[in-house]
């Protein structure tokens, strides 16, 4: 397959709306094109998810990628906001209630930045990682990620319950 430039796009030439009754952005790039239902996804999701941000088309194609999203218009960077919010929405453990295995997972009772919540992982060394020292990601069963941002800023019953898996 022979190899693709990099399009890079300039935020000043883009304008995101949301159609009603649509579900993804609609993307206009000044004197080009208009992506009538484009994917927004972070390039960088972990290590730089403010900046370099690749659209694509409705059959996944990359039109091209967006080096720095602060530069959009104030509604367009309004509309991005909120379509990175829903794809990449990882609720924050701020303190874990409770932990127990059940039927082969492990099920936890944790409060997140936006309240209570109980989930289940199975096969923990498979479905959690440490992004960097003390930072933690964790997927469910159910395919939602959750993070831990400080391991060491839980509190002291939290500590002891993660140290079952640790």
């Amino acid at each position: 397959m022979p190899y693709e430039a990099v399009r890079y796009l300039d935020a000043k030439q883009i304008r995101m709306t949301v159609p009603e009754g649509s579900t993804r952005p609609r993307v206009e790039i000044i004197d080009d094109r208009t992506v009538l239902s484009a994917k927004i996804k972070r390039v960088f999701p972990i290590s730089d998810p403010s900046t370099y941000l690749s659209i694509l088309d409705g059959a996944d194609k990359e039109i091209g990628v967006l080096r720095n999203p602060a530069d959009l218009d104030k509604a367009s960077k309004s509309v991005l906001d909120e379509e990175l919010d829903r794809r990449y929405y990882t609720p924050i453990v701020k303190e874990i209630r409770g932990l127990k295995q059940d039927g082969g997972m492990w099920l936890f009772n944790v409060i997140t930045q936006r309240g209570p919540t109980i989930f289940y992982v199975r096969h923990w060394r498979d479905n959690a990682y440490e992004i960097k020292p003390g930072r933690w990601h964790i997927q469910s069963v159910d395919g939602q990620r959750y993070e831990i941002i400080d391991i060491d800023a839980l509190d002291n019953k939290s500590l002891r319950l993660l140290d079952q898996l640790l």
